[in-house]
């Protein structure tokens, strides 16, 4: 059979607080009759003006000192002033003067009447061990009621809250209530001193000590009106910090945007020079950034920085003159010394731009191998940045498949074959299985594929889309 809903569940759970907490409203006034009718009234005249002055919370909620009253109600006059207590608070705070919901009140009347019965029936087992009833005593009586109508209330509450939310019953009530015990145990000391005083000077002694408490409210009110007006100027400032953020966020995505469209229009501008490797950076770009995936990365600054030196790993080659760039035949160990400076070159171009000096770092060791024979530094193993290792591979694989001037590119499949031989000399074997994985997507890649920028802004992903206008 399933549960009820929440809903449903929540229902229940207020009849059955309400049920017994009219069981224990009219259990009270068999257990002990009200020795003193005046005391009675007008305690629950205090305590009920008192909830009736609490203070609004900014949030859903308010404060009063009318735990005070239920307090001193238990200790001073039993079960029967305890209930009529409750209901007035239930009443008075909960119903006559708030949104009048029936669910409310009811839960409100439960919960009260089983708190106060709970705390009249802890006071009378106390006073059944034949303590002196003394002055002390009646503010030790007044902590253990205090401390028993706060753990009968806030388990109530917790209840209906964690029925309500799903949430852990006491994860509630330790995040919620179980801070608040100190400060009701010092109400109830409190409410323990002024039975004590009760029992001194009568009815004229209560309403005397009520009064200053009774205006201890507007000294909350202010205090909680400052809250507020505090709360609100955060929640103001608050607001504004995260809009600006916001446009901050933007500002630095469009800037990067800027920046990547720019590389990628440099790159472009470069492939113009040889048609035959046009599409070239686009596409070992690309590779390389899959592969970086594939082997874990997911810093998404790291695998943009794999981009950005994969994307501009022959802007060295700026300085490359054409006869050797464009020569259609093998080129001479002369002219290899000077190709062979391009990486160096690169480095040194994109180093002079903040941004660009991590991508500068693979630039620089775009040729070097994992044995170390490289060049230009001879670095090996892990020595060469992991994007300069992962670049190689997917230099290496386009380069193989494409024509070029001086030859007729080769198949995916004896590319594969040569990289694997290569395994652990030219290339990291980690990188190698990555390739291994990826491979049957390249694969399938159509002849002189140029793939489109990864990191292009969503108004430069098509070919057809018509430009941004400008502003």
């Amino acid at each position: 059979m399933s549960a009820p809903p929440l809903r449903g569940r929540a229902e229940w759970f207020i009849v059955g607080v309400f049920a017994l907490g009219s069981a224990a409203f009219t259990i009270a006034f068999f257990i002990r009759p009200i020795d003193d009718p005046a005391g009675v009234i007008t305690l629950v005249g205090l305590t009920a003006l008192s909830e009736r002055l609490g203070v609004k919370l900014y949030f859903d909620g308010r404060v009063s000192i009318s735990f005070v009253g239920a307090v001193m109600a238990a200790v001073s006059f039993g079960a029967p002033a305890s209930a009529l207590v409750a209901a007035a608070i239930a009443i008075t705070g909960g119903y006559l003067f708030a949104d009048r919901a029936p669910r409310k009140l009811a839960f409100n009347f439960g919960q009260q009447n089983l708190a106060g019965f709970a705390a009249a029936a802890a006071i009378a087992g106390t006073a059944a061990t034949g303590i002196e009833q003394n002055p002390l005593t009646l503010v030790a009586e007044g902590a253990i009621a205090g401390f028993v109508i706060f753990a009968v209330t806030t388990v109530a509450v917790a209840g209906v809250v964690s029925i309500t939310t799903s949430r852990n019953f006491f994860a509630t009530h330790r995040a919620d209530f179980a801070w608040l015990l100190p400060h009701y145990v010092a109400l109830g000391l409190v409410a323990g001193a002024l039975s004590a005083i009760y029992t001194q000077l009568g009815v004229a002694g209560m309403v005397a000590l009520a009064v200053p408490l009774l205006l201890s409210r507007y000294s909350i009110k202010q205090v909680v009106d400052k809250t507020r007006d505090n709360v609100l100027r955060l929640e103001k400032s608050n607001q504004q910090l995260r809009s600006a953020y916001i446009e901050i966020r933007d500002m630095s995505d469009e800037l990067r945007d800027a920046y990547t469209g720019t590389l990628e229009s440099l790159v472009a501008a470069l492939d113009m020079r040889d048609q035959e490797t046009r599409g070239h950076s686009n596409r070992v770009a690309s590779h390389s950034v899959e592969l970086a995936r594939v082997l874990g990365l997911s810093d998404e600054d790291e695998i943009m920085m794999i981009y950005r030196g994969a994307l501009m790993h022959d802007v060295g080659k700026i300085g490359v003159p054409d006869a050797i760039l464009r020569k259609p035949g093998p080129l001479t160990e002369e002219e290899w010394v000077f190709m062979r400076k391009h990486s160096a070159m690169g480095y040194r171009i994109l180093a002079q731009v903040p941004y660009l000096r991590p991508a500068a770092r693979v630039v620089l060791a775009h040729h070097e191998r994992w044995d170390g024979e490289g060049y230009p530094r001879k670095l090996k193993g892990e020595a060469i940045p992991l994007g300069a290792r992962i670049f190689a591979l997917s230099d290496t694989y386009d380069a193989i498949v494409s024509d070029r001037p001086y030859r007729k590119g080769k198949s995916p499949d004896e590319a594969l074959q040569e990289i694997l031989r290569c395994a652990g000399t030219q290339f990291d074997p980690k990188v190698v299985e990555a390739f291994e994985a990826v491979f049957p997507g390249w694969r399938d890649e159509k002849d002189g594929h140029v793939a489109s920028p990864l990191y292009l802004p969503a108004w430069r992903r098509h070919d057809d889309a018509p430009g941004r206008a400008a502003g």
